[in-house]
């Protein structure tokens, strides 16, 4: 696949996101998991590799899978066009998403409010 690809790929993953179109869910602490109409799903983690250690190394990563759960592709910040930032972006809309973050802090304030 052509970076071109790759970068329409993770802008359209993006902007679907922040819209909230994409349903994002835990899977794990700190990785996300979206199943897209049962032919592929996203999944999403906070770091690009693992160091012999065990250690998280680089910014987010996207990796696309099958419905057999092979990689298709993988979008770090290493493809032109595809901004750290934005990565850190995506991935901090889906968290908010998946841990259902602004519903919990709204929660929080009314408790609060109330004590």
């Amino acid at each position: 696949m052509e970076n071109d690809q790759a970068l329409a790929l993770f802008d359209e993953i993006l902007v679907r996101t922040k819209e909230g179109r994409i349903p994002w869910e835990p899977l794990g602490s700190d990785t996300l998991l979206a199943a897209i109409k049962g032919k592929r799903s996203l999944l999403l983690m906070p770091y690009t590799t693992t160091d012999s250690w065990g250690n998280e190394r680089g910014g987010p990563s996207l990796t696309v899978k099958d419905s057999s759960d092979r990689e298709l592709l993988r979008v770090t910040s290493e493809i032109e066009g595809v901004r750290p930032e934005a990565l850190q972006e995506l991935y901090e809309a889906a968290r908010r998403q998946a841990f259902k973050v602004d519903e919990q802090v709204q929660d929080l304030l009314s408790d609060l409010r109330s004590l």
